[in-house]
């Protein structure tokens, strides 16, 4: 059986929630993963996948964040590096919506979390709404993860289902099910009992990187999270 979980660490780092980003049709890492890691991890997520910068920078997944139908940039991404992203998409036939939302706060990947069915973000990015509601081509709804505005940091979502902060109340685990259409969402850590799971984990439908200290209890219901036991 093919394996769908794996753990690692990004040059000793395990945030890799912050360092990449995944979604159904592709990957993006930083440029100091070796390219037999990512040849690994283009496996486990069966997806193309692909090495560079954002506003000069490793934080891909800070400064990114995309479903299958656009990708929200940060205001600090270079026109050199939108090029790069775009030939990469072109070359693998992915045709989505590349695009800078020019707003104060850059940390989108920390403040935004999407799949391909919905999307909640941050009350700070409450003015933007329309325009990621465009690029993502689903629903936006302005709100907070158990009582945090930082929602992409305390919550990872696919189209199948999802982890999320361990202090989320059912009511809101109800409304997170009904925003992003799955029937799958558990309360849970990363990493050793971080609950700013979206930190820690990136993942598809398909398969799931982890921080390398999550423990195997913890992947273990990372997996049923994200309906990826067979």
């Amino acid at each position: 059986m093919a394996m769908k979980i794996i753990k690692e660490y990004f040059s000793g780092i395990p945030t890799l929630g912050v360092l990449s980003l995944v979604t159904e049709l592709f990957g993006l890492f930083p440029y100091f993963v070796e390219e037999k890691s990512l040849e690994r991890y283009s496996r486990i997520l069966k997806v193309p996948v692909k090495a560079l910068n954002i506003g000069n920078s490793s934080l891909i997944g800070s400064l990114s964040v995309a479903n299958s139908y656009g990708i929200v940039l940060s205001p600090l991404a270079l026109k050199e590096e939108i090029e790069i992203l775009k030939r990469f998409l072109r070359e693998n036939d992915i045709d989505i919506v590349v695009e800078k939302v020019e707003t104060k706060t850059t940390a989108f990947g920390n403040l935004i979390a999407t799949n391909d069915r919905g999307c909640i973000i941050s009350n700070e990015l409450k003015e933007y709404r329309k325009k990621i509601e465009d690029i993502l081509n689903v629903e936006v709804v302005p709100r907070d993860v158990a009582g945090l505005s930082t929602v992409g940091s305390n919550l990872v979502i696919t189209n199948k289902g999802g982890l999320v902060h361990p202090n989320t109340s059912e009511e809101e685990i109800k409304r997170l099910k009904e925003v992003f259409k799955v029937d799958i969402l558990e309360r849970g850590t990363a990493n050793k009992g971080n609950f700013s799971v979206g930190a820690f984990i990136v993942a598809n439908s398909k398969g799931a990187i982890v921080g390398g200290d999550t423990t195997g209890p913890e992947m273990l219901k990372i997996e049923e999270a994200l309906d990826l036991i067979e």
